[in-house]
């Protein structure tokens, strides 16, 4: 075991650290921390899907932020088509790591949208459709079956 990589979290626990007793490996003393990444997802000490999910958003924003200096530069910004075919590419694999594992809370009827992941989603579908904030969501994922250029887009389904 590396102990230079490694670190102790204690799940559900209602200890407030440092522990009166650290734990130790070979003789040294591994640093206690309330989160921490495995596999890419970050965990916190209660076992928070909120927690990875919030931590997911970050790099589903790059992905949006970087596709959309691409779309400006190619000029293809009132190309809706070329856009919903870079997000998909792009956007949402970028936020989906590990959704298996946090997106499950969202499965329950009337918690589809509670999903900060799944807000900045419709907020890029509603930017590529031209669609006013106060377009329900569900009107957004209506108007993306009806259009054949909208089609090829699948909404992130969490399961």
């Amino acid at each position: 075991m590396n102990t230079a990589k490694s670190e102790v979290a204690h799940f559900n626990s209602k200890s407030v650290s440092p522990l009166q007793n650290p734990f130790t490996y070979d003789g040294v003393v591994l640093p206690e921390k309330d989160r921490f990444k495995y596999l890419g997802m970050l965990l916190d000490r209660r076992m928070n899907p909120k927690v990875a999910e919030g931590h997911a958003v970050r790099p589903y924003m790059a992905a949006q932020s970087r596709i959309s200096d691409f779309a400006k530069s190619h000029e293809l910004k009132s190309r809706p088509y070329a856009m919903l075919w870079l997000s998909k590419v792009y956007g949402i694999p970028a936020g989906m790591y590990a959704s298996q594992v946090w997106g499950t809370v969202y499965l329950s009827e009337g918690s589809e949208f509670g999903s900060q992941l799944q807000k900045r989603h419709l907020c890029s579908l509603r930017r590529i459709l031209g669609a006013k904030n106060s377009t329900t969501n569900w009107a957004v994922l209506r108007a993306r079956v009806r259009s054949r250029a909208l089609a090829i887009f699948q909404v992130p389904c969490f399961h």
